[in-house]
This record gives C-alpha cells, structure tokens and sequence, in this order.
C-alpha cells in the first residue's frame, strides 16, 4: 500500500519538530534521574538535604510526562481498549469505524487544548511561584498547552493519512488474521491484499484439514 507523493511525515520541519521532542524527553529524563539520584546521595550518605528537589524534580517530570505522551501520538501507539479486531473481520467496517473514533479524539482533544490555553494564560497572568525555588509554575503548567497540541497535530496527520489510504486503497489498517474484504469492495479495490470471506473460509477449511491429515 502505498500513499500520496505529497507525504509530510517526510518533509524536515515533521523530522525537526518530533527530534525536538525526543530531546526534550531525553533531557528531562536524566535531569529528574539525576535530582533524585542527587537527593539520594545526600540524604542518605552526607546526611543532608538537596532543597528544593521536588519543585525541580516536578517541573521536569511535567514536561516528560506530555511529551512522553506526545510521542506515544506520534507513533500512535497509546494503550487502546479496542475490540473491533475481535468482532469485526470485514476490514472496511473496522477502519470506518477507526476513523470515526479519530475525529472522535480529535475533537475531544481540541477541547481540552481551549482549557489548557486558558490554564495556560491563567498562569502567565498571575505568574505564580513555587514556594520554595519560587520557580514560575507556569513552566511546567504550560507543558499541559504544548503537549495537547503537539498530540492534535499528530492526531490529525493520522487521521488525514489513513483517510486518504481508505479512499484509495479500501483500508489503511494492517490485516489481521481472520480479516477479509467483501466481493463488491475487492471489485472496487482489486490491489488489496485481503481476502474474500469466501476465500478466508476455503484457507480454514484446507489449514483444519491439513492439520487433521497430520493426526
């Protein structure tokens, strides 16, 4: 299967901006490590203390979390209770269904963007500070704006990519076992590489055979 020429997860602003994210994952990785690796040592060998730890250690971890999870959109690979692939078989049914469950996220993700944009004025306005470092808690605040965005825009690629797959090639989703296409759709997409239903019962058949000529 293959898609459109015009393809943006190719283009270098796409490769620039998700190789921002794993940086800024990276960093704020061995930074929170390494503040409580710190406090650790102090603590409980030099018998001291690393004030304001926390504050430092929660500011990082902020931003780690969102981008984390901005990453996990950007593969698209976030945990899904999704039991399309065990009821559903016809491949054309289960990635329309697919789809709409995608504007379904785009949506409500673009409505916790609304709240986290006034959240995120909300604490450029006010400017409030953390009562120890005094660290402006719009830093970390703001990681909450910047990810939810960061997770549409990845979002809304998936979704226009695997519509455009769907339109054309009658699916975007990879086969499983059990998949198959009805005779009208392989018709109108005869380049799929899905079976009948009749055909997926012609390979059960012959593979219990097979099985059974071995017994």
């Amino acid at each position: 299967m293959t898609t459109s020429n015009i393809d943006i997860t190719k283009t270098y602003p796409w490769k620039i901006l998700i190789g921002l994210v794993k940086y800024v994952m990276i960093l704020c990785s061995v930074i929170s490590t390494g503040c409580i690796i710190y406090s650790v040592v102090l603590r409980y060998i030099f018998k001291s203390n690393f004030y304001g730890s926390d504050e430092i250690i929660l500011m990082f971890a902020f931003w780690l979390y969102f981008m984390g999870a901005v990453y996990g959109s950007y593969e698209d690979s976030h945990i899904k209770a999704d039991l399309l692939n065990v009821y559903v078989k016809n491949i054309r049914i289960k990635d329309f269904l697919n789809l709409i469950a995608q504007v379904i996220m785009i949506v409500v993700n673009a409505i916790l963007i609304t709240w986290a944009w006034d959240y995120f004025m909300w604490g450029l306005e006010k400017m409030p500070l953390s009562t120890g470092l005094k660290i402006p808690l719009v830093i970390p605040q703001s990681a909450v704006f910047f990810g939810l965005l960061l997770m549409a825009l990845y979002h809304i690629a998936h979704f226009i990519r695997n519509a455009y797959r769907y339109v054309h090639f009658g699916y975007y989703s990879v086969p499983q076992y059990g998949d198959y296409m009805t005779a009208a759709s392989k018709a109108r997409f005869p380049q799929a590489a899905v079976p009948l239903k009749e055909e997926l019962k012609d390979l059960e058949e012959a593979e219990e055979n097979y099985e059974g000529g071995e017994h």
